[in-house]
């Protein structure tokens, strides 16, 4: 039987595919459910595959619900509301970085160092430094040879850090590759070579990236939350749209992030606690 609770949360997961600068993994991050995704993706490739498939299920077709949803719904409110729709998604973004620096600091029960600043910043610059890609003009590849199709295979790959990397925009990383139009186009016109070759891409680059983030998560934890802060915090300034009009609209703006900052802040609380119950009654259960 589908767990419910898991495809709503696949659903808010796929519901920012439309929306520039935020990833998927974010939104995992502020449910609370970042760290069993990826275990749950490493374990496809182990003998636990059950186990993984048995969660990865509702949560993949909740996503394929939400981005529909998403190409419906954000994307008419990205056309008709922009600004307050970017102001809504980076109070979400702010929302998600005090619950993401305690867990931190409670996982290691330590301080972060000045080396962890150091790639804080750095994980922030790279994100931000995103914004400055121009995208406009980008040709759509048509006539492809061998080397186009390893090109796109390559990219899906590099795309799909947006499903274990929070602050990584897979359409953001299609869009520096030069492929984004060339990947919609595709979609639009059902090229299946060109869908398949960036689908293996995706998939072998999840399985693969996720046992390397795992890795990396259990030996340089705080390293890797601080990249992680990073990431997500860079993000902003990719959503950032500009501040046009007079004080209304900046006030509008203003409770927009003050609403999206809320939602995260406080939803991710109450998802993370019913994570921990659900868990705790697993445990349970297995003792007993």
């Amino acid at each position: 039987m589908l767990n419910w609770k898991q495809m709503l949360k696949g659903m808010l997961m796929g519901t920012v595919e439309t929306v520039p600068g935020v990833s998927s993994s974010t939104i995992a991050m502020l449910m609370g459910i970042y760290e069993k995704l990826i275990e749950s993706i490493g374990q496809l490739t182990s003998k636990r595959w059950k186990e993984g498939v048995a969660y990865l299920i509702p949560i993949g077709i909740g996503m394929v619900g939400g981005f529909l949803v998403s190409v419906l719904l954000i994307s008419y409110l990205l056309e008709n509301f922009q600004q307050f729709t970017h102001f809504l998604f980076m109070g979400l973004v702010i929302g998600i970085l005090p619950s993401l620096w305690n867990t931190s600091r409670q996982k290691e029960n330590g301080t972060y160092k000045w080396t962890h600043f150091i790639a804080m910043a750095i994980a922030f610059a790279v994100v931000a430094a995103t914004r400055f890609f121009d995208d406009k003009g980008t040709a759509i590849m048509t006539d492809l040879s061998v080397l186009d199709y390893v090109f796109l295979f390559f990219s899906g790959w590099l795309a799909s850090t947006a499903l274990v990397l929070p602050g990584i925009s897979g359409a953001l990383v299609l869009t520096i590759l030069g492929v984004y139009y060339t990947a919609i186009s595709a979609i639009s016109s059902l090229d299946i070579p060109i869908i398949l070759t960036l689908g293996a891409g995706i998939v072998v680059g999840v399985l693969i990236t996720s046992k390397l983030i795992r890795f990396l998560m259990s030996t340089y934890t705080m390293l890797m939350y601080a990249l992680m802060i990073g990431l997500i915090a860079g993000s902003n300034v990719v959503l950032y749209p500009g501040l046009q009009g007079g004080i209304l609209n900046g006030f509008i703006c203003l409770i927009a992030v003050a609403a999206g900052f809320i939602i995260a802040y406080y939803g991710g609380r109450i998802s993370r606690q019913s994570n921990t119950k659900s868990e705790d009654s697993s445990s349970i259960a297995k003792v007993s």
